[in-house]
């Protein structure tokens, strides 16, 4: 018995590891297209933000070890299980871990300050998302996806208390979080000194 309790361990490990390599490779490949189109130039200025990658990833590998248990334990269940459910929750699965990869890319893209294209890409911003948003999984097939505002366009930034920044101008607003003080400031620095506008002499508060 423990020796059977070893090995589906073991089987279990291995799997849970084979399913996260396509997690991987999606963030990757999803990483690269978002530098092949938004390409850094001489004067634009990325900033990033590495510790907030700590939450993608789990919510990545919470995903994986689910996953893996669920089709293990299905696979190794009636007939019926393993032909019909696993397959369909192995799609699943596949899907969730797709948008949280492409989640996980776009945050460790950040934020770019771009002046020669005018313009400031930044992660989606979730935070005016409605009730029927949610309802209507909204939230899972924007995951992943920036937003582009014109750098010429911000006519007002403020601050909280605590991590966060807010641009505003004919757009609307846009949030951006981070996860210190220093990097949202870093973040405030680069579009003041690319649209050539200081704090107190820009309008910005």
């Amino acid at each position: 018995m423990a020796a059977k309790k070893k090995d589906d361990s073991d089987l279990y490990i291995a799997l849970s590891m084979i399913v996260f390599i396509p997690f991987l490779v999606f963030a990757w490949r999803h990483y690269s297209r978002l530098k092949r189109k938004f390409a850094a130039n001489a004067s634009s200025q990325r900033i990033f933000d590495t510790e907030s990658l700590w939450y993608p990833l789990g919510v990545g590998g919470v995903l994986t070890i689910v996953s893996a248990y669920l089709i293990l334990a299905l696979v190794q269940g009636p007939w019926y299980l393993s032909i019909v459910v696993a397959p369909c929750l192995a799609l699943l699965f596949l899907y969730l871990g797709r948008q949280v990869a492409c989640w996980l890319a776009a945050t460790y893209f950040g934020v770019l300050v771009d002046p020669l294209q005018d313009r400031v890409v930044l992660p989606c911003d979730m935070a005016s998302y409605g009730v029927t948003d949610y309802l209507s999984f909204r939230i899972l097939r924007d995951m992943g996806t920036v937003d582009s505002v014109p750098l010429s366009a911000i006519t007002k930034i403020t601050r909280e208390a605590g991590k966060s920044l807010y641009v505003h101008g004919t757009f609307g607003s846009r949030a951006m979080t981070f996860t210190n003080k220093q990097k949202r400031d870093e973040c405030i620095a680069a579009i003041e000194s690319a649209s050539r506008r200081s704090i107190r002499a820009g309008g910005f508060e």
